[in-house]
């Protein structure tokens, strides 16, 4: 095949995107300064936060950079004591020592170096306090842990001193799984070998993209699917039949070009789907694969897979992913790194290279997107499939070298950010690309079974494996390369005595539920804003719910993710604010694509009566708002009060969004949404007045701008606006929303008393009472208040169905 010059692009999926012009001209003024804030969406966030509590030793470094600096050099003193840890660590902006800390309090420094190690710049002292009983895990050199892999295979996931032990158990404990990764397999039995591709020829760039979409998911199911259930299906029951099929397709795409600029390059300018999959399946079924292949085509096949981990390298290196880790999709690469130099440890010495990369970042900032109390920036969609990526990586480290990486607190705490921010019978999942592609109620658990099942087995979570239970459908088999590590049977209890709400600031999500216990009839709130803004995989929803009742979704964030990846419904509908339980100002909402365009919940509290949440929007909207605040305050079962303080530069409208499936009614200031046996009753008041409306169509349909022969039928949603009827510089708006289906026994009565809006709820719960405060000046409180004796200024109020009173 010709070669093609490579040409760096910061096309539609910003693969090897070239570093933002701002970072450009600080790089080529060489500052002998350290960074103050991140000079590109897509640099890395400091880690730890000055002050946080770790529950890990030593801590993993991270800092924004100093442009002129040639070295580093970190020091770590003991709180107002003497330095205890001192290392020049190189030019990249991370570091984890290599020598366990005791607990206690500790300041951090890092001192950037030029070409001949004279100090130019000093970042600061920050602070971080390392917890008693911290988990230890100090850098161990790359080498080391190379050497102690095994010389055999297999290696990945199922390592073979371990095979004798699984594959007795393939008719007993692990018998469901097994049942279903044979059944896979026999169907991939005829699949054959898949066509190169040829969409990259294709002039029109929009059908093109069109094409790449097509071919990616077609390759996937002969790489990522049909070669690798045949291949684990070989390495469980050493049939010949299963090894054929798979070394048919392995071999074919063994064959294939691997030059950075090939079409099917982790760095092809067209798109790098089809590299990803070789970058994550390629050395996997050479493991697996290793005693069916000869001794030719094991060479045939490594060369393959080397040649492919050093493309995987050059991008993530190209891109300084040490510095900018926000591309999504390097995300990938970088935990695919770790497991390409394991299966081809002690067969390279590239690998040291290898591991050593991926390592520095997975011991210090990784994953990007995350908070260290478990939340994934891009939502819970994304969130599934990137925390699947990594296990293969994880996992084999632990197997083979004794190297545990499930001990750094993000991934002790990420399986409850899924389990509080999903509906478990959820049939969206909000928010971000694909929040309406499926939550775990439908499909079978959409993948989150897995996901979830392989964590409660990890963590020994009984709360998390009843959670995987719950799922509709769920009937015990996993599928995926990690599906027969561990036996079928979940641990399980109900979470009777977890909290019922939780949130994860890091990240700015929060998710309400009325009662774990009982998904059928739970009444969820997911809410969401983000210190991480509307970049990547995000959208320009910051302050944005979305309710379900017993996983019915009642007030959604709408549109669709496509038809492809940045085509016109999708970038300027479904990424917009307009799109989302938002607030828009003039017509006009949140900055989309950037990181500065961003919320953060600044409160939360939760008791067995209610939860209350806060978020504040106001970066979001670029200076089109000096202040968006929504404070929610939910009363269990199924009452909320939410309070929009909004305050412009200049005499605006505002307009309140609520969006459905399925057409609302309208009568006067109240809005119902109805779906199945499920309802959402919502009251709104504003003192300017409010005018509702309704439509069901999409500003930009999604189908625009593509070509007849690839439109698809999509549902459209319904979408009502309540606009305020008078111009202001700043108001409220309140809402009173209660959420019952037909089993429930809910009665809601909305009040107006003297600038305070609220409502009572009565049922076989008992009785709720909540008020909002619209009018700023305050009138007469109602005669609730009187007897609780406040003398502050309230917002809000409420009292739960256990009398508890809660106001801010």
């Amino acid at each position: 095949m010709r070669r093609r010059t490579f040409i760096k692009t910061t096309g539609v999926l910003g693969v090897n995107a070239a570093l933002p012009w701002a970072d450009l001209y600080a790089r080529a003024r060489k500052s002998s300064e350290f960074l103050k804030e991140k000079s590109s969406d897509r640099m890395l966030f400091p880690r730890p936060c000055d002050g946080a509590e770790l529950p890990i030793s030593p801590v993993g470094l991270a800092w924004l950079p100093c442009p002129a600096a040639a070295d580093y050099r970190v020091e770590i003193f003991a709180q107002n004591g003497p330095r205890v840890y001192g290392q020049n660590v190189g030019k990249d902006p991370v570091h984890l020592p290599g020598r366990i800390l005791p607990s206690g309090d500790y300041a951090w420094d890092v001192i950037a170096l030029d070409e001949k190690g004279t100090d130019i710049a000093r970042r600061g002292r920050q602070s971080f306090k390392i917890l008693p009983g911290a988990a230890k895990l100090p850098w161990v050199d790359p080498n080391e842990l190379l050497s102690r892999v095994p010389a055999e295979h297999s290696r990945i996931l199922y390592p073979r001193a371990d095979l004798d032990r699984i594959r007795a158990t393939l008719s007993t404990s692990r018998a469901k799984s097994w049942r279903a990764c044979k059944s896979a397999a026999e169907r991939a039995l005829s699949k054959g070998i898949p066509d190169f591709p040829k969409y990259h020829l294709i002039e029109d760039e929009g059908t093109r993209r069109l094409e790449y979409g097509r071919y990616f998911s077609y390759f996937r199911g002969y790489v990522d699917g049909a070669l690798m259930n045949l291949s684990l299906a070989f390495l469980m029951s050493e049939q010949d039949k299963y090894a054929r099929a798979a070394r048919e397709i392995l071999l074919e795409i063994a064959s294939w070009p691997t030059a950075d600029d090939d079409v099917t390059s982790v760095s092809a300018r067209w798109g790098d789907e089809a590299g990803l999959s070789f970058s994550k399946c390629a050395h996997i079924a050479y493991d697996w694969l290793y005693p069916a292949l000869s001794d030719a085509e094991k060479r045939q096949v490594f060369d393959m897979c080397r040649a492919r981990a050093w493309q995987t390298y050059r991008r993530l290196n190209r891109g300084d992913y040490l510095t900018y880790p926000g591309e999504s999709h390097a995300g990938r690469l970088i935990a695919y790194l770790t497991d390409m130099s394991l299966a081809m440890a002690g067969e390279t010495p590239d690998a040291e290279t290898w591991l050593t990369y991926s390592l520095k970042a997975m011991l210090t900032f990784y994953p990007h997107w995350a908070g260290a109390d478990g939340g994934w920036a891009e939502g819970t969609p994304y969130g599934l499939w990137y925390n699947t990526f990594y296990i293969p990586a994880f996992e084999s480290l632990r197997q083979l070298a004794d190297y545990d990486l499930w001990q750094r607190p993000f991934f002790n705490n990420v399986r409850y950010f899924f389990f509080y921010c999903l509906a478990n019978h959820g049939e969206i999942r909000p928010f971000g690309d694909s929040a309406e592609g499926g939550g775990p109620g439908v499909r079978g658990g959409s993948g989150y079974a897995e996901l979830m099942s392989f964590h409660a087995q990890r963590f020994n979570d009984p709360y998390v494996g009843w959670w995987v239970e719950q799922i509709p459908g769920y009937d015990g088999r996993k599928s995926g390369f990690a599906a027969l590590m561990h036996e079928d049977e979940l641990p399980a209890r109900a979470p009777g005595d977890l909290p019922n709400s939780r949130a994860f600031k890091g990240v700015g999500w929060a998710g309400l539920h009325s009662d774990l216990t009982s998904p059928k009839s739970d009444t969820c709130m997911i809410f969401k804003s983000s210190p991480y803004g509307s970049v990547s995989h995000s959208h320009a929803d910051q302050n944005a719910f979305a309710i379900m009742k017993g996983g019915t979704a009642l007030a959604i964030p709408s549109g669709y993710y496509g038809p492809s990846y940045g085509k016109p419904h999708h970038a300027q509908w479904t990424r917009s604010t307009k799109a989302n339980n938002c607030i828009l100002v003039n017509g006009q909402g949140q900055k989309i694509r950037s990181a500065k365009a961003n919320g953060a919940i600044v409160d939360f509290k939760d008791a067995p009566g209610y939860s209350y949440v806060t978020g504040d929007a106001t970066p979001s909207y670029a200076g089109r708002l000096n202040k968006c605040i929504r404070r929610i305050l939910f009363l269990r079962p199924g009452l909320f009060l939410l309070l929009d303080e909004i305050e412009a530069p200049e005499a605006s409208q505002y307009q309140w969004l609520l969006h459905a499936f399925e057409q609302m009614e309208i009568r006067d200031n109240q809005v119902t949404s109805r779906r199945r046996d499920a309802t959402l009753n919502v009251a709104l008041a504003c003192p300017l007045g409010l005018n509702l409306t309704q439509t069901d169509q999409f500003d930009t349909p999604y189908n625009y701008g593509i070509p007849k022969a690839y439109h698809r039928d999509r549902a459209n949603h319904w979408h009502v606006t309540a606009e305020t009827v008078l111009r202001s510089k700043k108001t409220r708006i309140a809402a009173v929303m209660a959420v019952y289906d037909a089993d429930d026994q809910f009665q809601v009565q909305p009040k107006h008393v003297n600038g305070w809006f609220g409502a009572i709820a009565r049922g076989d719960f008992g009785q709720v009472e909540g008020w909002i405060r619209t009018d700023e000046n305050g009138g007469t409180r109602p005669s609730s208040f009187t007897k609780d004796d406040i003398d502050r200024p309230i917002d809000l109020w409420g009292r739960g169905r256990d009398g508890e009173i809660f106001f801010v």
